[in-house]
């Protein structure tokens, strides 16, 4: 179950008279929150998959993997980031604008688990032909929760495509719910040794085992039925590969 938005405002306390910064929420808008500034790279009504109309006071436009936030220090009582750090290739500089300009947030990201594993078998998302793809194939980082700290480790496909991370089910917490106030404790993974991300990925499997069921990759077969389906939405022109994007021959 996702966190709502009637659970973020129980959780964070947040009262009507509290000055709230969206950070990245272009895509899907809080419908119960009422939000002061939304800052993102696009407005509502022009995203791809789900354009809405503005429901916010106010819209920054704002690069928030190169451009710092134009706002003063602790000009917003709250800041809240959900499902957006995973997609950026430098998460960092806005961590730390979101501890410059606001006095205590909320950061909600896929868990590891769940961007771990493996979708049934489908050839109409990108028409790529036949992939299994582990979580969503956009995203570049996992985040660990760890007390009070937040760990930042990058996504690697090829670690994951291995038959020691081929993850085909998770029954773990959809997501990590990250409170903060002050500042953002995180960790950031450095380095290119890939034995010591391996590590990691090996040491997440291991405490989180009884929420994770593996397949051999080479032997893994799938749901006739999702081929089926698969096949028939080719036949039909149907799925999201064919609604979303422009196909050339």
């Amino acid at each position: 179950m996702l966190l709502t938005d009637s659970e973020i405002i129980t959780r964070l306390k947040i009262k009507p008279k509290d000055k709230i910064l969206d950070v990245g929420g272009s895509m899907r808008q809080h419908t119960l929150i009422k939000v002061n500034t939304l800052v993102d790279f696009i407005r509502p009504e022009a995203v791809p998959y789900w354009p809405s109309k503005l429901s916010a006071d106010n819209f920054v436009k704002v690069d928030i993997t190169k451009e710092k936030l134009p706002f003063k220090s602790r000009q917003f009582d709250v800041c809240l980031c959900t499902h957006t750090l995973e997609d950026l290739p430098n998460p960092f500089l806005i961590m730390d604008e979101m501890t410059r300009v606001a006095k205590r947030g909320l950061i909600v990201t896929p868990s590891m688990g769940v961007d771990m594993e493996f979708g049934p078998v489908d050839y109409t998302d990108w028409l790529t032909g036949a992939r299994r793809v582990p979580g969503q194939a956009h995203h570049k980082w996992f985040f660990i929760k760890n007390g009070n700290l937040l760990k930042v480790v990058p996504k690697n496909y090829p670690i994951l495509y291995t038959s020691e991370f081929y993850v085909t089910h998770w029954s773990g917490e959809k997501e990590v719910i990250y409170e903060w106030a002050g500042k953002i404790n995180y960790s950031e993974f450095n380095g290119v040794n890939i034995h010591k991300l391996i590590e990691v990925y090996e040491d997440y499997i291991s405490l989180n085992s009884k929420y994770i069921k593996k397949e051999n990759v080479l032997f893994f077969v799938d749901s006739p039925l999702n081929f089926i389906k698969a096949f028939l939405k080719v036949l039909l022109h149907k799925g999201e590969g064919y609604s979303n994007r422009r196909i050339t021959k």
